[in-house]
């Protein structure tokens, strides 16, 4: 059976696919290449080992350690060649538990490690003695810290307490960093000094020539269990496998992007959908021919499904390595900041995936209009009858009333899971809106376009009423073109609120969880805190300071006795130097703030007990202030006695990290520690912004999709309507009202789908921002310009589309028009 239409008339389904594809396999060689880097990454950790042993112990057990006799008696096997230890403990900062918890107080110390062309020495030297470490230029530049610099830890059970002189400061490697934190390298003396174990942690093992991996394995797990059964023993490959697992979760990029992929497919769904359905209904007459003859509807579904499914291969063929080609321009180019040019991962099965989902989109989407042929009869294709309107008409209003309920239950469970925070309810009821929207779009499309008609007379806007009947005389090819942007518009606007929201309010929420712009620790009653005081003041961006006692307390609640540290604030003063003062609404004499680290209900009584007194406070959990008091409070517990306080620094609004930079150094060399948000702050916003330029990509592209599915049904519907302009122009129409008319259909279509898709994706967006923020102290930001320009770009696309057929409908001859059959 000859096909039924020219496939040139599918361009708009070509393209859609194409972009469709393209997009899928960009995201599968990105997320590719991410894999291959964290598998390099955790195959540079094991170095050349063929096995790797694990110390699994836990807290309580007596198990025995990964000491040097099990190292010794590791490397009597036969087959062994060599075994190296290497020792892994968590220590954390020695800071004030507020501070720890806003910051990740927790340090990880491993061996002094070897420079390698991946693990670099940026400053001073490696460290030799005890009393001396290196630090992870991550951990330096988070605590600005640098040779010469003293840094203060502790170990998780705060039993031994040190400070160690910072020697160097190395850029780390995979093959010298196991751990996503800040690092502390040093000798084995140190470590134990520190409070590490002297046992290792992990122990490399390498095998001679011959010997598999398994067999290698077997043995030295043999040797192992004799002194920890619970120790874990891999193959290289195994390990590698575990290590670059655990890193899954920091391929941000890859993820929004495999995310956002389907946004495209949906669009291309429509798209193809429209334009099949277009071209089927132009061809009506032929179809019905074709079943006069003979054809059986098999026949006519296969004709149709066939041309479909060659322009979905074809296209995906085509998408896919524009994809593998953009993918690998933009990872050569350094745009993604930690993949390299060896990183570029392009495998078959990631080809064979896009051009198999992109050809899929076209199938399913083709089914439709293929059934839709079938029911073609040839009596109503000779006769050339079509479908009753008002009929058409009463289906479009029966199912946006079953769409206005579907909305309605949407926009109840968004609601309620916004106020709630339940991401997963509010999630739920923004998908069943989005159905509901789609549902209803051919009558709304149909409604607003009435609407916008009854807003002037036809006298002064004959061709805005024009065109206006033209959009409702083909409401269901209207709708699809609307849905299109709908979609688009939808899914940019929820992502700008949400990413706008949260960058719009970062800095409350950094105010929140560490109110104080710098603070500096470490300061004793023998600190000459006037001299202090003075230097830091005179640092520009400084704007005012605060010296806030540390008081060393024993917590008794009920019977139970720990050590605490508690911070005597004066609400008064501390409003001056402070970016919020939420939490210390309760503050008094008779109170004691803490956060929920601390585990103290709400309303317990609470006696401290500190070097000069006793006194016993009702808890108020509030956060962001660790363990605070009064000034009254600290005086009868201290009763005069000198302790350790710390100084907090606020600094000018336009400040960055030159301002904490310059109070580090005007505080070095007085085994001070200073600890800021800046470094934190602009790695927030990076991701952020990388975010949105993603998002920007992914909407594009859709975009793109939309461009094409609407200039082709533009196209067809010149074509269909060449009679009417050629009677338009019969009768005085001249080329630029054709022309405008032409354009005024397709800016119809882009306000409606562009303005629903505003509305609902706004909302939609806040709602899911405040369900997944709700506890973050989330301040909802409606984007304006970032609104403004995902509707002008609606627009533009628009009349883009239009501009092509607008010229062929201008340039139709009334003569040729009035002989058109």
């Amino acid at each position: 059976m000859p096909a039924i239409f020219d496939v040139r008339r599918a361009i708009a389904a070509f393209v859609a696919v194409m972009m469709s594809a393209a997009l899928i396999a960009f995201a599968l060689v990105v997320s590719g290449s991410f894999r291959t880097q964290m598998q390099s990454q955790a195959r540079l950790s094991v170095g050349d080992a063929d096995a790797v042993v694990t110390d699994q112990r836990l807290p309580s057990s007596t198990e025995g350690g990964l000491d040097e006799a099990l190292v010794s008696r590791i490397s009597g096997i036969d087959g062994v060649s060599s075994v190296r230890g290497s020792h892994w403990s968590h220590l954390k900062l020695d800071l004030p538990p507020q501070l720890a918890n806003s910051i990740g107080g927790t340090v990880v110390v491993q061996d002094v490690p070897v420079l390698t062309e991946h693990t670099t020495l940026t400053s001073g030297r490696l460290p030799s003695a005890t009393g001396e470490v290196l630090v992870s230029t991550d951990l330096a530049e988070q605590q600005g810290l640098g040779v010469g610099d003293t840094i203060r830890t502790k170990t998780p059970e705060e039993t031994t307490r040190a400070a160690s002189s910072v020697v160097g400061v190395i850029s780390p490697g995979a093959d010298s960093h196991l751990a996503g934190t800040g690092t502390v390298y040093a000798t084995t003396d140190q470590i134990v000094a520190l409070g590490g174990e002297r046992d290792y942690r992990y122990l490399y093992v390498t095998g001679s020539p011959g010997n598999s991996p398994a067999d290698l394995r077997e043995k030295v797990a043999a040797a192992v269990e004799a002194v920890q059964p619970s120790a874990l023993v891999q193959t290289a490959d195994e390990e590698i496998f575990q290590r670059a697992s655990n890193e899954e979760g920091s391929t941000t990029i890859a993820t929004v992007l495999n995310l956002l992929a389907p946004v495209c497919a949906i669009v291309a769904m429509i798209v193809i959908a429209t334009t099949f359905t277009t071209l089927v209904a132009r061809q009506t007459r032929t179809i019905g021919l074709l079943r006069c003859v003979g054809a059986s509807r098999g026949q006519v579904l296969l004709a149709i499904v066939r041309t479909g499914l060659l322009t979905g291969v074809i296209s995906s063929v085509l998408g896919a390595g524009l994809g593998v080609g953009s993918a690998a321009i933009l990872i050569r180019s350094g745009v993604f900041a930690d993949l390299v040019a060896e990183h570029l991962t392009i495998s078959p099965l990631s080809v064979a995936l896009a051009i198999g989902l992109g050809s899929l989109t076209a199938l399913i989407a083709v089914l439709r209009p293929a059934r839709r042929a079938t029911r073609i009869s040839p009596l109503v294709a000779l006769t050339g009858q079509s479908a009753d309107v008002k009929q058409a008409a009463r289906k479009h209003r029966w199912v946006a009333a079953v769409g206005a309920v579907i909305v309605l239950v949407g926009g109840i469970l968004a609601a309620l899971g916004a106020t709630g925070g339940q991401l997963p309810l509010a999630a739920g009821g923004s998908a069943l809106t989005v159905a509901g929207f789609l549902a209803m779009l051919p009558f709304l499309t149909t409604a607003i376009a009435q609407l916008v008609g009854n807003l002037g007379s036809p006298g002064r806007f004959p061709i805005l009423h024009l065109a206006i009947r033209n959009l409702i005389a083909d409401s269901g090819r209207s709708a699809a073109t609307t849905s299109t942007f709908f979609v688009c518009v939808l899914v940019g606007s929820a992502l700008f609120v949400g990413l706008f929201s949260l960058r719009g309010s970062f800095d409350e929420l950094v105010h929140r969880g560490s109110p104080v712009d710098v603070q500096i620790h470490g300061i004793t009653p023998s600190t000459d805190v006037k001299g202090l005081t003075s230097t830091i003041a005179s640092v520009n961006g400084v704007e005012k300071t605060l010296t806030v006692p540390s008081i060393e307390v024993t917590r008794n609640l009920g019977e139970q006795q720990e050590k605490l540290y508690v911070v005597s604030i004066d609400k008064v003063q501390a409003a001056t130097v402070v970016r919020s003062t939420l939490g210390l609404e309760d503050l008094s004499d008779d109170t004691l703030i803490v956060g929920d680290i601390y585990h103290i209900p709400d309303g317990t009584q609470v006696t401290l007990t500190g070097p000069g007194g006793q006194s016993t406070l009702t808890a108020r959990v509030r956060e962001g202030w660790g363990a605070a008091i009064t000034p009254a409070t600290a005086q009868r517990l201290t009763a005069g006695t000198p302790t350790d306080s710390m100084m907090w620094i606020r600094t000018s609004e336009d400040s960055s990290g030159a301002t904490e930079k310059a109070i580090r150094e005007a505080s070095r060399g007085q085994d001070l520690m200073v600890v800021g948000s800046a470094a934190a702050r602009a790695q927030v916003e990076e991701n952020i912004n990388r975010m949105i330029f993603i998002v920007c990509l992914v909407i594009g592209a859709a975009f793109i999709i939309s461009l094409s599915g609407m200039a082709n049904t533009i196209d067809v519907s010149v074509l269909e309507r060449t009679r009417e302009i050629g009677v338009l122009r019969a009768t005085g129409s001249s080329r630029s009202e054709i022309k405008r008319l032409i354009i005024t259909e397709g800016v119809l279509l882009a306000v409606v789908g562009g303005t629903l898709g505003l509305i609902a994706g706004s909302a939609l967006g806040a709602a899911d921002t405040l369900a997944a923020l709700k506890d973050g102290g989330i301040t909802l930001v409606l984007p304006l310009v970032a609104l403004a320009g995902i509707f002008g770009v609606t627009l533009l696309v628009a009349v883009s589309a239009a501009l092509v057929p607008a010229g062929r409908a201008s340039a139709v001859a009334p003569v040729a028009a009035l002989a058109e059959d």
